[in-house]
């Protein structure tokens, strides 16, 4: 078993008892109040342990929430094209193309805290798929620490 295989079970085990909705609702109350740095870093690192369906729902989430948050400068294809790749690359799950569209959207924290926020209700089994990080801190959202 691989370590991103160790940290998966790991993750499985520590929300044992908590239903993937409470977890998913956690990691939204975290992500809000990250640094947008930090925040794109941890999903950035989260993208090889992301499964492809997982991988599309990120991308095209954060594609949406470049067209439709309200502090948006760009629409989609715009930052997607700023942030050097595609449109596209991003909604087909290329971790490349998502890690630069999450690069570039750590200029625009809101959009990105937003986009981060809707993919993880939208996709409450995500969390055992995240860096270990970000899993610390969803795990003292649950605490309530």
């Amino acid at each position: 078993m691989g370590f991103m295989d160790n940290i998966g079970k790991l993750a499985g085990d520590l929300f044992a008892g908590v239903s993937p909705q409470q977890a998913a609702d956690a990691a939204s109350d975290h992500v809000e109040t990250m640094d947008p740095h930090a925040l794109a870093g941890h999903l950035t690192n989260s993208l090889p342990t992301m499964d492809a369906s997982t991988l599309e729902g990120l991308g095209r989430q954060l594609l949406a929430s470049f067209t439709s948050h309200p502090a948006s400068p760009v629409d989609a294809d715009t930052a997607s094209q700023l942030a050097g790749t595609n449109s596209t690359a991003v909604a087909s799950g290329e971790p490349a193309a998502i890690g630069a569209l999450l690069n570039y959207a750590k200029a625009h924290p809101q959009v990105l805290q937003g986009a981060a926020s809707a993919f993880m209700q939208s996709h409450p089994g995500v969390v055992s798929q995240l860096s270990p990080d970000l899993l610390h801190g969803i795990m003292a959202k649950l605490g309530g620490s």
